[in-house]
């Protein structure tokens, strides 16, 4: 493994966190405040070599705190603890859904949650929604709102008239649809922090830049702790948020379907091109605000 070039770069919570490409792939290494150690490496091999030495240099006691991240793509457990953070005391978690769907909104969710919800969540057998069918989600949903109280969950959907303008809005002051999902995630967080005052932190899925949500964040925003992760969903509090956004996601694509007497079916495949050209044969170009994302290649591919 020969190095390459290194990016030091700057996380809350961190007393520092080191980015680097070698041969083998990247490699990212962090220190918490709170003393877990950090290590993530493109594949098995170069992560085993780096922990051994973390191992040697540091003494097996120390060696304790080390949180693995290597992925394994043969291994689903693996997967499961990718992202994982072990935060002490509460934080918030959030997570979208219809980000990638032509039809329906887009859901933010948010999830307030302690030690000891977590370890209850994880007793219902919570985890990222992407691993679970929509039957599963909606009994799965109905049990977390009964497990929080509701001052610990806050849900919002942009629908797809307000997306569009939204969009539009961001696209003119020169941002993109990062931003868009920043600023629902943090007005989510808002919300949230306006019922639980006293959280300091929050766990939310990295997308583009790190600096994305902090820029949206207002005043008690800005004085909590923001970790961004890959694989975020590893932790309860956002696992919670994505079956959350999740299950209204569908609730909401299923009646704007109802509402024009069809189903519209979720990504943005074939089967959603087919569905937008009868659409659009039938009720004119000017529905496709009302029910679709009109900046996605769907769109031009309808002219």
């Amino acid at each position: 493994m020969q190095a390459g070039a290194c990016e030091e770069k700057s996380e809350q919570n961190c007393h520092y966190r080191l980015d680097f490409n070698t041969s083998a792939g990247w490699v990212r290494v962090k220190q918490f405040t709170n003393g877990t150690f950090y290590l993530e490496a493109t594949d098995k091999q170069t992560y085993e070599k780096l922990l051994s030495v973390v191992q040697e240099v540091t003494g097996s006691r120390a060696s304790e705190s080390v949180t693995s991240k290597a992925p394994k793509k043969s291994s689903k457990a693996s997967d499961d603890t990718r992202g994982f953070l072990g935060l002490d005391g509460p934080y918030i978690g959030t997570d979208e859904s219809g980000k990638g769907d032509y039809f329906g909104p887009l859901v933010i969710a948010g999830v307030y949650t302690t030690p000891e919800i977590s370890e209850k969540l994880k007793a219902l057998g919570v985890m990222d929604s992407k691993r679970l069918k929509d039957a599963q989600m909606k009994q799965m949903a109905q049990q977390i709102k009964a497990l929080l109280t509701p001052n610990a969950f806050e849900i919002i959907e942009i629908g797809p008239s307000k997306y569009n303008d939204l969009y539009d809005r961001f696209k003119s002051g020169g941002k993109n649809l990062n931003h868009l999902l920043a600023w629902g995630h943090a007005k989510v967080l808002e919300n949230l922090l306006a019922k639980n005052p006293t959280c300091t932190q929050a766990i939310a899925d990295q997308f583009g830049s790190e600096h994305y949500i902090r820029s949206q964040l207002q005043n008690r925003g800005k004085q909590i702790t923001l970790h961004q992760t890959p694989k975020a969903e590893a932790n309860m509090g956002v696992a919670a948020a994505s079956i959350l956004a999740r299950v209204r996601f569908v609730e909401k694509l299923d009646a704007l379907g109802r509402k024009y007497g069809t189903t519209l079916p979720p990504g943005a495949g074939t089967p959603v091109l087919n569905r937008a050209k009868a659409l659009v044969n039938t009720h004119g170009s000017g529905i496709l605000k009302e029910i679709a994302k009109l900046h996605f290649k769907t769109t031009a591919a309808l002219q």
